[in-house]
């Protein structure tokens, strides 16, 4: 005998699960992150996604789903991989501060790319970096960012404030003090797999 499936209460697949709810700025944002500038709104999380590369030496249109951006890790371009982090690549765990935002915000990055570079224009100060392989910066990356989601505190930034995108990975300094998210990514550097390195 089937279920019954409770009145009002969506039937959830596992892509829709794993990923949460999302709005889609934050899909957006994410989109930008991964190297994709989006040509269409978002349609959903299992919907290839019309978009550009954002590699100066490509700019093919491309068609991800939300889903493999998140999770993959690879970048949105299957054509140049110009964007995203690979497990294998020479990377940095970063910190910085705005301060006429009040907002830290923690990101990755690899080694020769200008991506702090572009936060630093837009009036962000560089705190720390910490040089690891790509695989070891997602996971660091990804312990922060699971804290301050499970302590609810509210992202540091809008999405307008950032026009390199990277709002997700920000925190208000009055919910979380610059020392608190030092600690945060001290914790997280202990507690990740240091096999290489």
């Amino acid at each position: 005998m089937k279920k019954a499936i409770k009145q009002g209460q969506p039937k959830c697949c596992d892509l829709c699960r794993r990923n949460g709810p999302i709005r889609p700025e934050q899909a957006e944002d994410m989109l930008r992150l991964a190297g994709g500038e989006p040509l269409v709104p978002f349609p959903g999380v299992k919907e290839r996604w019309l978009s550009r590369c954002l590699n100066p030496g490509c700019r093919k249109e491309i068609e991800p789903t939300f889903d493999s951006i998140k999770h993959a890790g690879t970048g949105a371009c299957v054509y140049c991989g110009g964007y995203g982090i690979k497990a294998d690549d020479d990377a940095l765990v970063y910190l910085m501060v705005h301060q006429r935002l009040d907002a830290a915000k923690i990101g990755i990055a690899k080694v020769g790319s200008q991506r702090i570079e572009l936060h630093q224009s837009m009036g962000w100060t560089l705190v720390t970096t910490v040089s690891m392989r790509g695989t070891r910066a997602r996971f660091v990356e990804g312990q922060v960012l699971k804290l301050w989601s499970s302590l609810a505190l509210p992202y540091g930034v809008r999405a307008e404030d950032m026009p390199y995108a990277g709002y997700t990975e920000t925190v208000g300094l009055a919910a979380r003090s610059l020392h608190q998210v030092e600690q945060d990514l001290r914790q997280a550097l202990v507690g990740s797999p240091d096999s290489d390195r």
